[in-house]
């Protein structure tokens, strides 16, 4: 099946006697599907476009369907309310993948056309970009309006409205506005800290120098993530081993929490107090730590013989500043050994226990403070290099 998807411009049906985008596309191609992009002001001319789609030729009737939704007028020029909108419907699930789509590039504010043309890249359908040009091939502002004509009339005198009309339609491979949306799609991935989804969706583009080294700092990235492995920039920093470790993990707890994977929070956080505490006794209490029944058995030591340790030798400021994240211990457990859901309450315990876990990281270890921003200030500079030109 071959479908149109429009949205509806000024131009649209006819203006200046000749046809608009939607109407010029449909008597090129005869779409046996149109599907059109309402906003508040222009679905008010549904009933003048189906008449004028229907007067092509007697002997063409396309299926005609509105768009489910129809979207606020404050709403068509912001690009993200739009690629929002037009996302959920057009999803390659809901349609055969042998169907032909035209997506009409020429009606419609630059938002939603943009937002047409970047769903189309990033789900892989298969579609013609078409734009038609006006008759002149300037700027139709000048030409009056013909919304409140006889549509009747217009059809009329509607002079492509011919067999042998003039075919002002474009097929537009438009590889640098291609190349544009797609880098405005990783950026918001950036800032969603989805390094993958970034990742994949410049994959698709043309690498030049600067795009190139962007996606070799994320491939290390991903593969960092994935292996709980420390990304090659801080690697290179002058620091011991096991603060590049601790500082390491609470960046993934942290990294976790902004991705909204809150179960994945709580069950590396108890995991790293207890290096926490092994390490501080370890360079406290040594021989203590050795003493321990199953020691050299790293399977089988308790994390309460830690706590033991600590409370013989009256370390009262460390068991204080463990004690939110101790807390955390019972919706760990739940989350780590059943399938029970976090409640509002786990989810305080978590942001409290994440800020103790932070002041525990920077009395006990000594780094610059700014590390703890390290993939705020990663984002940052990725998002500066596809900003540049």
């Amino acid at each position: 099946m071959r479908i149109l998807i429009s949205s509806v411009g000024d131009t649209d049906p006819i203006r200046g006697f000749r046809d608009g985008a939607l109407l010029h596309i449909a008597r090129k191609y005869r779409p046996d599907k149109i599907i059109i992009i309402y906003s508040e002001r222009t679905v008010l001319r549904h009933d003048r476009i189906v008449a004028a789609l229907h007067s092509i030729e007697e002997s063409y009737s396309p299926e005609i369907e509105q768009y489910p939704t129809i979207i606020k007028n404050s709403e068509v020029f912001i690009f993200d309310k739009m690629y929002e909108q037009i996302e959920r419907f057009l999803n390659p699930a809901f349609f055969n993948n042998t169907d032909e789509f035209i997506l009409n590039l020429s009606s419609g504010t630059p938002q939603i056309k943009s937002a047409l043309f970047i769903i189309n890249r990033l789900n892989d359908i298969n579609v013609k970009a078409v734009q038609v040009p006006s008759p002149t091939g300037s700027s139709n502002e000048r030409l009056e309006h013909d919304n409140e004509e006889d549509i009747d009339e217009l059809i009329e005198t509607n002079e492509d409205n011919s067999p042998n009309f003039e075919d002002r339609t474009i097929e537009d491979k438009s590889e640098k506005f291609r190349q544009a949306l797609l880098k405005r799609t990783a950026k918001n991935l950036i800032e969603k800290y989805d390094y993958r989804a970034a990742l994949d969706v410049l994959n698709s583009l043309i690498s030049d120098d600067n795009l190139r080294k962007v996606k070799e700092e994320l491939k290390n990235l991903v593969d960092a993530l994935d292996r709980q492995d420390i990304p090659q920039r801080l690697k290179k920093r002058k620091l011991d081993e096991t603060t590049k470790r601790v500082l390491n993990a609470y960046l993934i707890i942290d990294i976790q929490k902004k991705r909204s994977n809150v179960g994945e929070s709580f069950i590396r956080m108890r995991s790293l107090l207890e290096f926490i505490a092994e390490d501080y006794i370890n360079k406290n209490y040594p021989q203590e730590l050795r003493n321990i029944e199953n020691y050299f058995d790293r399977n089988y030591i308790l994390f309460g013989d830690y706590i033991t340790i600590l409370k013989n030798n009256q370390e009262w400021e460390i068991l204080k500043e463990m004690k939110p994240i101790r807390e955390l211990t019972s919706s760990r457990n739940a989350i780590a050994h059943t399938l029970d859901s976090l409640s509002p309450e786990d989810v305080k315990k978590l942001s409290r226990a994440l800020k103790a876990l932070k002041k525990l990281i920077l009395t006990y270890y000594s780094f610059d403070k700014s590390l703890l921003d390290f993939y705020e200030n990663t984002n940052d500079r990725l998002l500066e290099s596809l900003n540049a030109k």
